[in-house]
């Protein structure tokens, strides 16, 4: 174990503070790297508002995928993603997780077109 804390945002301690200041939420699967965006307020619905995202796994939802999500916040658009792991063996596994994808980056959907 290392000998650093990780700090995390106080916006970002809990998912009632993320669904209370309109944070942005993704979670990343481990094995097929897909990129989902997440309703902080049904998370704490779920978990309870004082649940802390940090260290928090979850099953990925796709079809066929057997992995595992993370999550990453980021306070509004145009911000970097801060990926909500803290301890050394979680962050470590990161280093063979597959690459993230997402609608754009599979060129499901074009960027400043409009589908007609």
């Amino acid at each position: 174990m290392s000998d650093i804390d990780r700090i995390f945002p106080r916006w970002a301690a809990s998912w009632g503070l993320l669904a209370r200041s309109n944070a942005l939420v993704r979670s990343q699967c481990k094995c097929c790297g897909l990129q989902q965006r997440v309703d902080a307020s049904v998370q704490a619905l779920r978990f309870g508002g004082n649940a802390s995202p940090v260290d928090q796994l979850d099953k990925c939802n796709v079809v066929g995928c057997h992995g595992t999500i993370y999550f990453m916040v980021a306070r509004t658009y145009g911000r970097d993603w801060i990926t909500m792991l803290s301890r050394d063996d979680l962050r470590d596994t990161l280093a063979s997780a597959a690459p993230a994808v997402n609608a754009v980056s599979l060129d499901l959907v074009r960027l400043g077109q409009q589908r007609g």
